[in-house]
């Protein structure tokens, strides 16, 4: 038992036991799209398969999965983009700590017309009637483009004029030290960026970056998040499952 665990009076089941009564007060929402052939994918991207790997001498039933690291719900890592300094290996996706997409939650909720460009006003806008972003908080952006997810030619419109953060959204939420990012889109630039600046700004700085989640709508404003990616060696993304913890209603 630790110092800090004997001055708390508390053994180790003790304390696994009160872990379990907070998170029964919970419900989990997922947040991650399914995995399956025809998914929308990004235009310079490769697709999604599920190839069949039976064998007529195993009992068991088994599936190749042939996918790219960026097919959907998943997370950038700084690699992505950012390549260059003293120790290039800290900005693959081994490197990444398993509790990077793990915290306190906000969402805004901008899919009512968002523009193409999200302003910094539009995250002022939501401060101002929900409370500030504080530091540490993992921040989504919820664009109603999970809506038009769907399969082959379903999913059309999911991978047309998408919005994006402006610059100066995002250089507000590096300022504000948030610990990821997340949007229901392809990315958390616009379609046809050619300047990336959400990209840059927050992964050249390890904020994490999660795209194509899903499940939105009608989430609190304030939440907890908690996603896991694969520890793929140089990985540059990772699909993830991500899920919303919510105060349960009888709790």
């Amino acid at each position: 038992m630790t110092a800090a665990k004997a001055d708390s009076g508390k053994s180790d089941l003790e304390l696994i036991d009160g872990l379990a009564a907070i998170l029964h007060q919970f419900t989990v929402r997922d947040l991650s799209h399914v995995l399956r052939e025809g998914i929308p994918f990004f235009p310079t991207h490769t697709r999604y398969y599920h190839l069949d790997a039976n064998k007529s001498d195993d009992p068991a039933v088994m599936f190749q999965i042939l996918m790219h690291e960026h097919n959907g719900t998943h997370v950038d890592a700084p690699a992505h983009y950012i390549r260059e300094g003293p120790d290039p290996s800290r900005h693959y996706m081994h490197s990444v700590a398993p509790t990077a997409l793990m915290g306190p939650a906000c969402v805004l909720d901008l899919s009512d017309n968002p523009e193409t460009l999200i302003p910094v006003d539009r995250v002022l806008a939501w401060e101002e009637r929900h409370g500030p972003i504080r530091e540490g908080d993992i921040v989504i952006f919820n664009f109603g483009w999970h809506r038009k997810w769907g399969l082959h030619e379903a999913g059309t419109a999911y991978v047309e004029d998408w919005p994006g953060l402006h610059r100066t959204a995002a250089q507000y939420l590096l300022e504000r030290r948030i610990k990821a990012v997340g949007t229901d889109c392809l990315s958390i630039d616009c379609c046809g960026s050619t300047e990336i600046p959400a990209h840059d700004r927050f992964l050249r700085n390890d904020i994490l970056i999660m795209e194509n989640l899903a499940n939105l709508d009608d989430l609190p404003e304030r939440f907890f998040f908690v996603a896991a990616p694969l520890k793929i060696h140089e990985g540059s993304g990772s699909p993830i499952r991500a899920v919303a913890l919510l105060p349960r209603e009888d709790a």
